[in-house]
């Protein structure tokens, strides 16, 4: 069982960081020409009204959270039954979510162009954008089929599925706004890949549990899980909410205060910290249900000796990516779209800060959400949302695009960053001492070796792309190899090559059975 579950663990990994990979690749080559082709007021809009759309999420009011941890229990005990019956539970609920949802985005539309102030032609294109945009809401019933295959620990397939969901929506996007479509062809460009994903997660779900729409006839053996369903959501959404606040309302403020273009700038230069933070991000993705196992099944010390290693490894992943991107982010961005598109020193080193603390924090969350015990964060993270949130407003006021992001890093050092530990130490018994040193090790070699790198890099300019790249990677690679032997204890050390073997002859196994 340990094995099959490190196995899964690793997998799910690894092929988080091929995503990741993936989408920094998509994105290195299609962000420049799109902005070129729309404009930066175009491309500036489109992620504005994004952000506000993002808002109707929160009107699934934590259904997916309370849905996934029921999920997670009845595959642990391989029930196809409960399985069956949860899932179709889910569908239902969905489906009377997808009805108010529809409500509230048309009437979200009404005002689209009046919350993102745009101008001239703009203002059609952005209104039939949006209303083109709401299509994917007709597929929300099909949600449920996502949260079987990550409490199945199958968060590989999940990854798989977003790399060429990723694809789709570039390509097309590059297609349409070369041919001159505007805000409509991003807009088109998005529906496309979000019906192609969750029609491809849905027959996933259907090809291991055929019977699973018979099942939704059987509504009395569904009333005690929907039960326990809206028990559970509360807690999530007022997660989500507060999430929702800190972090999905940097291009609004940036909007509304400053202007949509200067939306541009902001967006681009913290899109390496962006996704580089989606890595760290993919470890806590990656090992929930794991984590989550072994607390359902009583093992507490396996639990917080799991815990506090993948702490560590957050660590020192975000430290080698953040180190890097801090240092070269203003190189980086002069190469792909120009010096006049990058957003400033403040900003691309508040994203890569931000970044590497909300990975941890993140994983640290996954502990509660995974186990069903989201009610415990919800006063920290509503407390930080709204410091994060009057924080953002007043630095934006005063020192311009650099205030979201400031927001951010204050609520997370003031608040989460603290209070996240003692509420693990109080629920699941975790040694603190144990679990500081899991972050402050790291640190103690990357601040120190992040400013050398950073004086390094301002002292000369990279030869070219592949000078950048080659820095960058050095950069990298070479605080990994000073953790590895300064902060990995040797017993850590041999563990990580048993896994490493094992992915590998678990990769060789497949090739060769193919």
């Amino acid at each position: 069982m340990k094995s099959h579950r490190t196995g899964r663990s690793v997998v799910n990994l690894f092929t988080g960081i091929a995503l990741q990979l993936t989408i920094l690749s998509i994105s290195f080559v299609s962000t420049s020409l799109l902005v070129n082709w729309l404009g930066d007021d175009r491309y500036g809009a489109f992620r504005a009204a994004s952000d506000w759309a993002n808002y109707l999420n929160l009107l699934e009011l934590g259904i997916g959270g309370s849905l996934i941890t029921l999920l997670a229990k009845v595959v642990g005990t391989d029930d196809r039954q409960q399985i069956r019956l949860t899932l179709a539970t889910g569908i239902r609920v969905y489906i009377k979510i997808m009805a108010v949802m529809l409500i509230m985005a048309v009437a979200l539309g009404m005002f689209i162009t009046n919350l993102v102030p745009v101008k001239g032609v703009l203002v059609g294109e952005l209104q039939k954008g949006y209303w083109l945009g709401l299509l994917p809401i007709f597929l929300l019933p099909l949600t449920p089929f996502r949260f079987l295959a990550d409490a199945s620990q199958r968060s590989y397939f999940i990854n798989l599925a977003l790399m060429f969901q990723s694809l789709l929506i570039t390509g097309t996007a590059l297609i349409l706004a070369r041919a001159g479509w505007g805000i409509i062809g991003q807009y088109a460009a998005t529906v496309l890949g979000c019906v192609f994903f969750q029609l491809l997660v849905c027959w996933d779900g259907l090809r291991r549990y055929r019977d699973v729409l018979t099942a939704l006839a059987d509504r009395k053996s569904q009333l005690a899980i929907e039960k326990q369903l809206w028990q559970l959501n509360w807690p999530t959404l007022a997660l989500n909410f507060s999430g929702q606040l800190s972090l999905f309302t940097d291009n609004i403020i940036i909007s509304s205060n400053l202007s949509p273009k200067a939306v541009v700038p902001f967006f681009i230069t913290q899109r390496l910290a962006v996704i580089a933070q989606s890595q760290i991000q993919g470890i806590g993705n990656a090992t929930w249900a794991a984590l989550a196992e072994l607390y359902l099944q009583g093992e507490r010390e396996k639990f917080n000796a799991y815990l506090i290693e993948l702490t560590k490894l957050a660590a020192i992943i975000g430290l080698a990516l953040m180190i890097a991107i801090a240092a070269y982010n203003p190189y980086f961005i002069k190469l792909w779209v120009g010096q006049e598109r990058f957003g400033g020193e403040g900003v691309s080193l508040l994203a890569a800060c931000n970044g590497f603390l909300l990975g941890i924090l993140s994983l640290w969350g996954w502990c509660f959400s995974g186990t069903g015990m989201q009610a415990t964060i919800v006063p920290t993270a509503t407390l930080g949302a709204a410091v994060n949130f009057i924080v953002s407003i007043m630095s934006t006021h005063f020192f311009g695009s650099v205030g979201p992001l400031l927001g951010t890093f204050v609520a997370f050092i003031t608040i989460s960053f603290w209070q996240l530990p003692l509420l693990l130490r109080k629920v699941f018994s975790t040694p603190l001492k144990q679990l500081f040193f899991a972050v402050v090790k790291p640190l103690a070699i990357g601040i120190p070796y992040g400013l050398i790198v950073w004086y390094a890099a301002r002292n000369h300019t990279p030869w070219g792309w592949l000078g950048l790249a080659a820095e960058m990677a050095v950069s990298a690679i070479l605080y990994l190899v000073v953790a590895w032997l300064l902060v990995l204890e040797r017993s850590e050390r041999k563990a990580w090559n048993g896994r490493l073997r094992m992915l590998f002859a678990m990769i060789h196994f497949k090739f060769s059975y193919k």
